[in-house]
């Protein structure tokens, strides 16, 4: 084969967390006196991390209340709808999250081919861990790495090339997998083969925009590309 290695985005890839990550933010606007926003709308912003993610509510709150809104929000304002989505999303972040159709079988095959798996999220590590051990933990993982504040979060090159090492292998005999264009640009900046996958939060056009190698509608189809 080919390849030696998958590397995976988290939300939107592995798992349906949409539900979860809504009401975890709607929690966040209510702690600050802001209407909910729908799930779909929420969509849109996932993926960048957490405190990007509150950050685009908050927005889109002031929007939908008629008020000026841009990117200098204060980050106070920002942390403290973080803490509130922090201390919801730690209690809730399993009642509707479950693992996408296929992703199971998919898995398997990987891991009976010897292919090693990771785990490369911009989602908080805390929750990237507590996921992946709830829903992914029979399948042999060599790195599970979550966002942290205090670090960039992909597309980051250095950070790409930190997994790839802990993995032991070169960029091109890694697949890296996600549905969002900082996973597409986090492959294109070292030079791995970015799959995009439409099952997730973004469209076909946003991975092709963003230099997907490939597209995939259905887990099994990553197998194909072996």
């Amino acid at each position: 084969m080919r390849y030696r290695g998958v590397i995976f985005d988290l939300d939107g890839t592995l798992a349906d967390t949409l539900a979860d990550l809504a009401d975890a933010v709607n929690a966040g606007l209510s702690s600050l006196n802001y209407g909910p926003r729908a799930a779909d709308e929420v969509r849109q912003w996932i993926g960048d991390g957490m405190l990007q993610l509150c950050r685009r509510a908050i927005i889109a709150a002031l929007r939908a209340d008629r008020r000026a809104a841009d990117s200098s929000i204060p980050d106070s304002t920002v942390a403290a709808m973080a803490q509130v989505f922090t201390d919801h999303y730690r209690r809730h972040r399993l009642d509707n999250t479950v693992a996408y159709p296929g992703i199971d079988f998919l898995l398997t095959e990987l891991a009976a081919h010897g292919l090693k798996l990771a785990v490369f999220s911009n989602k908080p590590h805390e929750h990237t861990v507590a996921l992946v051990e709830a829903l992914f933990k029979a399948w042999p993982w060599s790195v599970v790495e979550g966002g942290r504040e205090d670090r960039p979060k992909k597309p980051d090159a250095e950070l790409t090339r930190q997994v790839l090492a802990r993995l032991d292998l070169k960029p091109a005999e890694v697949l890296m997998v996600g549905d969002s264009a900082p996973d597409m640009q986090a492959a294109r900046n070292v030079g791995a083969t970015a799959v995009g996958v439409t099952w997730g939060f973004r469209s076909r056009e946003e991975l092709l925009s963003a230099g997907a190698d490939h597209v995939i509608d259905q887990p099994a189809e990553l197998l194909e590309l072996l």
